[in-house]
Order: structure tokens, then sequence, then C-alpha cells
């Protein structure tokens, strides 16, 4: 055989060989995801029951085996909360009158833990941004017990914002360690005052998630406590009612110096919601090794199933982008892994109400399916670019150095670079299934989270950024739908980094 011909087949051999993504795979899984039939994945809904079914059928026809004993389920037990409007009222009273925020449009609320009857009779004190830790104390030795805390959302620390996210510190900014602190205190409730900046979105996010049904681990919850959320408006009102100025208390509470504010009102009302019980489900399917010594450790695929499913009123929040752009993603990078196992196994983990603060995962990391100590690193994938191709891939995660250099190499891999550290106002690093593994020591990221529309776009830059900043409009609404006519190459490449990525950690030394 001539020398041309042995080093062609030499070629095609090593590409049937290699793992490969195929678009029509990840179109179809995105568009079945994303279908009304599903009713948007909802938490403790039908629709919800379907993915798991699905997404297990899946994993099963890959020839996957159970990663829990003979299921590929994983139980996380978890309590439902449901607000009661027409039964349900908070209103402020001080000397110089009352206010009485309108639920939904400028109050958001609901109780602490599963409590049919919630009565509410509390003071309040402002206590600025609401951290406590090695840097600074908002709260300044105040007893806060039998107090309803308002404070600000996000994070006020005198230093130069961190690259990469997901160091510990900066994790006070976010809403779910607001609340944590406040039951750690035991605070009799905690508000917080809501920014478009300061929250990463707007008032909408926070009204339609808070209308639905909420959820939390069962047990978690810090009984006779209300928590919730006011607008800005709202909350210029109620400081105006007992004789402060919100503008001048936000510069207040910058300073590392800043002292608690008690408030001369009082909060009083009834919080009625319907409770119950249920179970949900981690979907986990484990590809085995092929080293012998190596396959006993781990590389997580991870992406959430759930998003808001059936509201009130019936309509259907879809979720396409968020995140069946993810499921799609982690199964068509199993079809392509498991065509050609790597040294080490891999898990492809699909976790359960992340939209209700990353319960499915944070329920694996205290029961992981495999240990963390052998798990090498979780690749999580979540909100997908369905806008266009780029010439960079960005990074919400761990920023180890080893990590980082394999990052490095497995963009260069796929025509890409990594897009420059930049600050993380919104919190996004937060907001993803990546963070309980890292903020248990395990080696974790989110690469190409869309949310930002800040990449470097292929074409007409100014106009894809523009597609892509738009997103945010149908964020947590029901108009995240799926739509035929999106150009998956740039999630395509977010793929192939990642499959590129999970490949090299799988076969390092």
């Amino acid at each position: 055989m001539k020398p041309i011909l042995l080093a062609l087949l030499a070629c095609l051999t090593l590409e049937a060989q290699a793992p490969r993504l195929d678009e029509r795979t990840v179109r179809a899984h995105l568009a079945f995801l994303a279908d009304d039939v599903l009713e948007g994945r909802g938490t403790g809904q039908r629709g919800g029951e379907l993915a798991v079914r699905y997404l297990e059928t899946q994993l099963q026809a890959l020839g996957l085996a159970p990663a829990n004993g003979a299921s590929y389920r994983q139980k996380v037990a978890l309590a439902g909360l449901r607000l009661e409007p027409a039964a349900s009222s908070l209103r402020f009273e001080g000397p110089q009158g009352v206010l009485t925020p309108a639920l939904g449009d400028e109050l958001a609320l609901g109780a602490a833990a599963p409590e049919v009857l919630l009565p509410v009779d509390a003071p309040l004190v402002f206590v600025g941004h609401g951290i406590a830790d090695g840097h600074r104390d908002d709260y300044k030795g105040l007893d806060v017990r039998g107090r309803i805390l308002v404070m600000l959302v996000g994070d006020r620390k005198n230093g130069p914002p961190l690259p990469l996210c997901c160091e510990a510190e900066n994790y006070e900014g976010r809403w779910t360690y607001k609340f944590e602190e406040a039951r750690r205190r035991g605070a009799a409730g905690a508000l917080l005052i809501h920014t478009d900046a300061s929250a990463g979105y707007g008032w909408a996010v926070v009204r339609n998630s808070w209308s639905q049904e909420r959820f939390q681990r069962a047990g978690s919850g810090q009984p006779g406590a209300v928590q919730g959320w006011l607008t800005e408006a709202a909350a210029r009102r109620l400081f105006a009612l007992a004789g402060q100025e919100l503008p001048a208390l936000i510069a207040g509470a910058d300073a590392l110096t800043f002292q608690p504010v008690p408030l001369a009102l009082r909060a009083r009302g009834t919080v009625r919601s319907t409770v119950r019980s249920l179970e949900q489900w981690n979907v986990a399917g484990l590809l085995r090794g092929r080293d012998p010594q190596r396959a006993r450790e781990l590389v997580i695929f991870s992406a959430h199933w759930d998003h808001f499913g059936k509201g009130a009123d019936g309509a259907i929040y879809a979720g396409a982008v968020d995140n069946a752009t993810g499921c799609a993603g982690v199964l068509a990078i199993a079809k392509a892994l498991a065509l050609k196992p790597p040294a080490r196994s891999v898990l492809f983990f699909f976790p359960c109400a992340e939209e209700q603060g990353l319960l499915g995962s944070a329920a694996y990391v205290e029961a992981p399916l495999r240990p963390l100590a052998r798990t090498r690193l979780v690749i999580n994938l979540e909100s997908l670019n369905v806008v266009g191709p780029t010439r960079d891939i960005g990074l919400l995660g761990s920023s180890e150095p080893a990590l980082l250099k394999l990052c490095v190499k497995a963009a260069a891999a796929s025509g890409l670079v990594l897009t420059p550290p930049k600050a993380d106002p919104a919190g996004l690093c937060f907001r993803s299934d990546h963070f309980p593994f890292a903020k248990a020591g395990v080696p974790a990221l989110s690469p190409g989270f869309s949310l930002d529309g800040g990449w470097d776009y292929l074409g007409d830059k100014a106009t894809a950024q523009a597609k892509a900043a738009a997103f945010m409009t149908r964020y947590h609404r029901p108009t995240d739908r799926y739509n035929p006519a999106w150009n998956l190459e740039g999630m395509l490449q977010q793929l192939r980094f990642a499959l590129e990525l999970g490949r090299l950690a799988a076969t390092a030394p």
C-alpha cells in the first residue's frame, strides 16, 4: 500500500477513535427537554418526573452503569412551601404611620420553615450587608434574636475583586448566605433590599421565583422566622417611615466601622402557606475507567435538570437555555466518551432543585455516590451559548494553577482562548452546581456560563453581544423557550472544550 494511503488510513483511524460531538444529538436533546410536554421540568411536578425518566433512560441506552447501586437515582428529601397570598400580609408600623407593601409587586414573602401558619410581630434592625466573617462584622455583637433583619444584597469587602470567584469570602454577598446568617443568629426573619445591580437580575425574577412553590432540604429550615425581599422603592418608603434615608444608610454600610441601626418600626402580619413533603431525584450514570487503578478516581460532568415548571397561572417556564442546554450537552458528552472510555471513571450527574438554591448538588456533596477525595474534577454545564461562535471560553470556578493549565490546554485544542479574568458583581459563580463541590474542596468549574454575554464573538460582535444580553429579559420567565433557528456552534465550542478538559483530567497521571 502506498505511503500516502497508509497516512490517510491512520488519520481516519485516529479520527474514528477520538471522542466527537454530534450537533444533531445536541439539538434533539435540547428540543425535547425544552418542549412543553415536560411542562418546564418543575421541582415536585409531573414534568420534572418526566425529565428524570428521560435522563435515566438516555444513560441506560448509552450503556452507562447505574451510579447508586442498581439505580440511576439518588433521593433528595425536600419540603415544599407555597404562599397563600389572599391569607398573608405584612405591614410595618411606626410613629409616623403604617406601610403595607403590595405582595408580589413590592414584597416577596415566605416562611423560613415548613409552617402552615406563621404570625409575625417583631422589631426591625438594619444590619448593612449582613456579613460576619474574618474580614468584617456588620453585627458588632448585637443580639438579633427576636428581630427582623433588613439588609443589602451583595458583598462590600475593601479589596480588589477576585478574578475567578468561588473563593469562600465572596459567598457572603449571596442572598443564600444572608438568610443562613440570620438563621444562625436566631433572628425572627430577614428582608433583603433588591436592586438589579446587586442581585444580578431584575425584580421580575424575584417575584416569579417567590410566587411559585419554594423548596428547601427537609429539616433545614428555621421555625418561627420570616424571610423575603423588598423592592428598592418600597425600602425607601420603609426607612422614611423610620426617619431614615436609604441612600445615606447604604453609603454608611460599606465601611468596616458600620454599626447596626435599630429602626423605630415593628413588622406585624401573617404568613400562611401550603406545605408538603416530597422526594426528588438526582440522576447519575457511571462510565467505568479503563485503567484498573485509576478507575477508582472520578471526573464528573453535571447539569441541573430542573426549572420552574408550570406556574399557578398555567404558564410554562420551559427553561430552554437554563438549563436544557446543559443537560443536552452532558448527554452528548456521555455519548462521545462512551465510545472510548478514559483511564479514570466518569460520572454523568444531573442534580435536582438547582433553581431552589443548589439543593440537589448540596445533597450529593453531603452523601456522595463516590468519595469526594477521589473526585478529581467537576465540570458543570449551565446556560450555554445559543448565540453563535466565539474566540474565547469563560470560566467560573476553582482557580488552582494545575487546573488552569489543563484549561489552557483544553482551550487550545478546541481553537479557543480563555476569557481574561474579570469581576463577578452578579455572583454568577455562586449560582451554579459546581459551587457546593468547590465549597467542599473539590476542583470544580462552570465553563462558558453565558448569562453575562461579554465574550469575544466572531462576526458582528455588537449584534451577538446584544442577543446574549437580551437573554436577561427571558431569564426565569416563560419566554426562555427553544428556537429551532438557534446557531448552536457556540454551544458546540463550549462542549468541545468541556469534553477535552474532562478527557485530560480523566487521563492525566
